[in-house]
């Protein structure tokens, strides 16, 4: 759905770009806190009990399993990034990046899915570490594409996209007794 500023809040400053799709706009809070801890968790939980060969078995749409352990790795790292400059910069400019190309120039696939883990709880407590000073919260960043948006937003995001991920990661991988 394409929307114009005036289907926005009455604030200019808030609405995205004319042509732009409005997006939803998300809190951070302490769930969101404690779904970024878990998912990294989650993640060296699997790591550790599947070898890397069976994870790269295992496809999920055009990606296998370790490639969808490094796009939420870099997920966290652009999102941990996004928060971090809108709470040191004034209303910083935040590009937009394309998913794929980065999977492929970081060849995630080829990557020890550890290495992938520890970049993923490194993001995940950065956001959590910044975003827990609540005033952080409603600091924020202008968008390439969705317009104003704060770093709770891009904290909260990246809690519910890498919670997507995670949690069809381990319905494919289970606990091991």
């Amino acid at each position: 759905m394409v929307t114009s500023a005036s289907d926005f809040a009455p604030h200019p400053r808030r609405a995205p770009p004319l042509g732009c799709a409005a997006v939803e706009k998300l809190t951070f809070d302490d769930d969101s806190a404690f779904l970024l801890a878990d998912d990294a968790a989650t993640l060296q939980r699997i790591v550790r009990a599947y070898p890397a060969d069976r994870l790269r078995a295992v496809r999920f749409g055009d990606w296998n399993a370790v490639e969808v352990i490094g796009h939420v790795a870099d997920t966290g790292e652009k999102f941990a990034e996004r928060v971090r400059r809108c709470v040191q910069e004034d209303r910083p400019l935040l590009e937009s990046f394309d998913q794929d190309a980065l999977a492929r120039e970081r060849r995630n696939s080829e990557r020890d899915p550890l290495e992938l883990v520890r970049r993923v709880d490194a993001a995940h407590r950065e956001i959590v570490r910044t975003l827990m000073v609540e005033a952080n919260r409603s600091r924020p960043g202008v968008h390439a594409e969705q317009g104003e948006l704060d770093a709770g937003h891009f904290g909260a995001y990246q809690a519910r996209h890498s919670h997507e991920h995670v949690t069809e990661l381990a319905a494919a991988f289970p606990p091991q007794l």
